[in-house]
């Protein structure tokens, strides 16, 4: 029964290890990493920009999130740590972070997918 126990725990574990992850896209890492100066905390704003086509991105901000990590299921993606809000939902159940066009022109990191 132990074993038993055990094993399910595991497949627990396991199974939402898999369900949370984070798509970063090389050019957003290296801008993520760039902006703060090497610091690996980056965190998903309930903020949204639009690029130049008129889709709205999901900003991604540099450090830990404010108000305090609580309500974020931390994604170690080896070169960034990425929160990501619990309340927000993305096609696929997989964040994709990338660069866009902001309409000012400059460039920004936000997430594409997201579900509202």
């Amino acid at each position: 029964m132990y074993r038993l126990c055990r094993n399910a725990a595991f497949l627990g574990v396991v199974i939402l290890a898999l369900v949370v992850s984070v798509d970063v896209a090389p050019e957003a890492q290296e801008m993520l990493l760039t902006r703060g100066g090497g610091e690996k905390d980056v965190w998903i704003a309930n903020v949204f920009y639009s690029c130049r086509q008129g889709n709205a991105f999901a900003m991604v901000r540099n450090g830990i999130p404010e108000g305090g990590p609580e309500n974020y299921d931390v994604v170690d993606t080896g070169a960034l740590r990425v929160h990501v809000p619990k309340d927000m939902k993305f096609e696929n159940d997989t964040p994709k972070i990338v660069v866009f066009p902001r309409r000012t022109g400059n460039r920004d990191v936000g997430v594409s997918n997201v579900v509202e």
